[in-house]
């Protein structure tokens, strides 16, 4: 018989910071559990909704999830305990694995996930298909938020069917978080695919055998793969991302850098897409940074300052190179966030324009 779905009612998602391990717990692991690489274990309907948040997710701008295997861990562990204690709620009231009264934050920490960054969760019951619950998420204004929060990079998703529970069945939770961790990886793919790959120094076109040159010396300006530009993230995500842009900063107290080696001729401008989103009431917090420096990088010159206070809609900025001119140089887009509020800084469409 049908069960009837229900939605946490209490909280949805969680905003706060953790800054210090409340509890440092040893998880405990059985039989049929997921591991520490579990792709294999999640079934199809996890793996459906995974899909169905990502597509959601493009289609409001904000950028994918891809699993974190911690945070999965979390998710299952406190999926078992609500249906094996028969209580339906974020805070833990009964538990075969984490203290009485343990917050998310604390369950994602127990099971390793203790990076200071960004986490939430969302919880129901009585939804066998990833389709139903992602419905119901996408009609509750909270759970909706927690689906397209652009402070997420990774998500835990587990669905446990509980055939002795008399009403609901089955039970979702869904742990979000805002590092990306050593478990995290793609649907199909392993953790250690995630690990940073060194790049080609030159960019290649899918159709041809041999590197192609950009013109005017910038290589895969439209980043529409990860090819020449060298990244460099304190919280270890990708840069650049599938869309065609690259993401920098979204985390506390990040220190990101992208850039690739150019040459500048005569009369040469840099040109670029950019976009500031920042929940920062006081500025300037956070900034961005474009600027030129050597190979060792070491800075030469700063093009242009941006900070949150610069945030809005996108621009297209142009800079006058010229002063670099018959020079090979890095161009470098490099920013820094405090351990307040979060800021992102969007970049696209990099070129080098002549006159």
């Amino acid at each position: 018989m049908a069960t009837e779905g229900k939605l946490d009612r209490r909280v949805a998602r969680y905003w706060w910071v953790i800054v210090a391990l409340v509890a440092l717990l040893i998880p405990v692991l059985v039989a049929g559990e997921r591991s520490a690489s579990a792709d294999t274990s999640y079934d199809s309907e996890e793996f459906q909704f995974l899909q169905l948040i990502n597509d959601y997710r493009q289609q409001n701008d904000v950028g994918p999830l891809i699993l974190s295997d911690k945070l999965t861990l979390s998710s299952e562990h406190h999926s078992k305990d609500m249906a094996q204690y028969g209580f339906f709620a974020h805070n833990t009231e009964a538990s075969s694995y984490y203290p009485m009264r343990s917050q998310p934050w604390d369950r994602m920490a127990a099971e390793g996930y203790d990076y200071n960054a960004y986490k939430g969760e969302n919880l129901a019951v009585g939804y066998e298909t990833a389709e139903g619950v992602f419905q119901a998420w996408r009609e509750s204004p909270s759970h909706n938020a927690a689906m397209l929060d652009g402070h997420y990079r990774v998500i835990g998703i587990a669905r446990i069917y509980a055939p002795e529970s008399a009403r609901h069945h089955w039970y979702w939770t869904t742990d979000f978080g805002g590092f990306v961790d050593p478990t995290s990886h793609a649907s199909g793919e392993s953790p250690q695919a995630q690990e940073p790959q060194k790049q080609s120094q030159t960019a290649l076109d899918p159709h041809e055998k041999k590197p192609r040159q950009d013109e005017g010396g910038m290589e895969n300006g439209s980043m529409n793969t990860q090819a020449v530009w060298k990244q460099k993230a304190r919280d270890g995500a990708d840069l650049i991302l599938e869309d065609g842009y690259a993401r920098l900063g979204g985390y506390d107290n990040g220190a990101d850098d992208l850039s690739q080696k150019i040459q500048v001729g005569k009369d040469t401008r840099l040109v670029y897409g950019l976009r500031i989103k920042t929940e920062e009431r006081r500025h300037p917090s956070d900034r961005l940074l474009v600027r030129v420096t050597n190979q060792n990088g070491k800075q030469l010159a700063v093009l242009r300052r941006y900070t949150d206070e610069d945030a809005g809609g996108r621009r297209h900025q142009k800079v006058d190179l010229s002063r670099f001119a018959g020079r090979t140089v890095y161009l470098s887009f490099h920013v820094e966030t405090d351990g307040a509020k979060i800021t992102m800084f969007y970049v696209d469409n990099v070129d080098l324009k002549r006159g």
